[in-house]
């Protein structure tokens, strides 16, 4: 019992260490996919899915893109172009996630982001485009490593209190554990965020109708230095010559 009670500060110092330090990301082959797809990081397979899920292959791209894009296209029609261009992403696989008006928010799969894009576009004079991919694969790792870390930990706790008897041992290892499961719950949740926004694109389109050109402008005759000649007009004065 005595050798116990100096063994759990030692445990709980250690697992400290250990969870706070997520590690350098190793090289290897990191695959994107779908939500819960796993990965491999220097060929240690790290899953978001279930345990037991097979590994990536290492033919697949090896970079994460979190894909986004705008557009502002003039259209005759907006109605009849919003309409169009719903039915277009369905098609490929799309789906509305957000409209308000003739402003649309629309989610497909990111290899068909190029084919919706391009659908937009050639339904009316592109006003405004912009695009861009961020890149989040650093990151995805960085958590696949940070988790394993952290439910080992976790894992270990759970042996320290079941071996733990005085009241005030039990606390502290309840409490780390807590303050683990908390921090395991938030990496999830951000490495599931990740994985959906690199497995579907979105794109913001706004359909608006056609521009009306400004009127011409008015060009304003100065006025002579003359009075006489103002109130009789220089047009009328031309005329009589």
């Amino acid at each position: 019992m005595h050798a116990f009670k100096k063994f759990l500060p030692w445990s709980l110092l250690a697992l400290l260490c250990a969870t706070c330090d997520g590690g350098k990301i190793g090289a290897g082959v990191v695959a994107r996919g779908t939500a819960g797809e796993p990965v491999r990081v220097g060929g240690i397979g790290v899953s978001g899915g279930a345990p037991g899920s097979p590994s990536v292959d290492k033919g697949r791209d090896d970079r994460m893109l979190v894909q986004r894009g705008e557009l502002s296209i003039e259209v005759a029609r907006p109605g009849e172009a919003v309409r169009a261009f719903l039915a277009e992403v369905v098609e490929l696989g799309g789906h509305l996630a957000r409209q308000a008006g003739t402003t649309l928010v629309v989610r497909m799969p990111a290899a068909q982001f190029d084919a919706v894009f391009a659908a937009a576009c050639a339904l009316g004079r592109v006003v405004r485009e912009a695009r861009e991919a961020n890149d989040v694969t650093e990151e995805f790792v960085d958590l696949g490593i940070r988790l394993e870390t952290a439910r080992k930990a976790r894992d270990r706790l759970l042996e320290v209190l079941q071996k733990a008897e005085r009241i005030e041992d039990i606390l502290k290892v309840e409490a780390e554990l807590r303050r683990l499961t908390e921090e395991i719950e938030r990496m999830e949740g951000r490495r599931k965020f990740l994985a959906d926004q690199v497995a579907m694109a979105t794109l913001e389109v706004v359909f608006q109708g056609p521009i009306e050109a400004p009127p011409p402008e008015r060009h304003v005759r100065q006025g002579s230095r003359f009075a006489w000649i103002n109130q009789i007009g220089a047009e009328a004065l031309m005329e009589q010559f």
